[in-house]
């Protein structure tokens, strides 16, 4: 009896040995260094937040400022990582564009680990689907013309894009955030 078991024991190990892993989010720590190193040529910059709310929080507010136009803000509580968010104003321009696609792609990789094939990937079809959206939103004649989508990810982490006349904003959601 006590081989059979530790068969079945061993057989649910190799198992789920071979699923697919959950993907770990970086510390805060880690997502500023690989957001810097990885963008260094846009200037990354993270200074202190003031935030003024009527609810308390104890998370930390950093705002992200780049010299390519993209801006952002990473929220913290401790070193767990809450919440990113970066913007770009519309109307773009291909460079500002450009940029803002490549600092996406580096905070996926800051902050998940993803290469920039499947960060581009992922990207791709999120732009695609919020420009679709909003297209549709646009023609409906929404009070709020927007076009938003999102993927929730292993590990409890959720991504979103949301694009609207003014602005286009990605967003990542780590385990602390929901």
């Amino acid at each position: 009896m006590r081989l059979h078991v530790t068969v079945v024991a061993l057989a649910f190990l190799g198992w789920s040995a071979g699923a697919e892993p959950a993907w770990a989010i970086a510390s805060c720590d880690a997502f500023t260094q690989a957001l810097r190193m990885g963008a260094s040529d846009m200037g990354v910059e993270f200074s202190r937040a003031i935030v003024v709310s009527r609810t308390r929080s104890d998370a930390n507010v950093y705002d992200v400022t780049t010299k390519v136009d993209v801006d952002a803000t990473l929220s913290c509580r401790g070193d767990e990582f809450v919440r990113f968010e970066a913007r770009v104003s519309e109307p773009s321009n291909a460079r500002t564009s450009t940029n803002f696609e490549r600092f996406q792609s580096v905070a996926l990789k800051a902050a998940l680990g993803w290469d920039a094939s499947k960060s581009r990937g992922v990207l791709k079809g999120m732009s695609a689907d919020a420009h679709e959206f909003l297209n549709a939103s646009r023609e409906r004649g929404d009070v709020y013309v927007a076009g938003k989508t999102e993927e929730h990810e292993p590990g409890n982490v959720s991504l979103g894009l949301m694009a609207t006349d003014s602005d286009r904003t990605f967003v990542i959601v780590g385990p602390a955030g929901e």
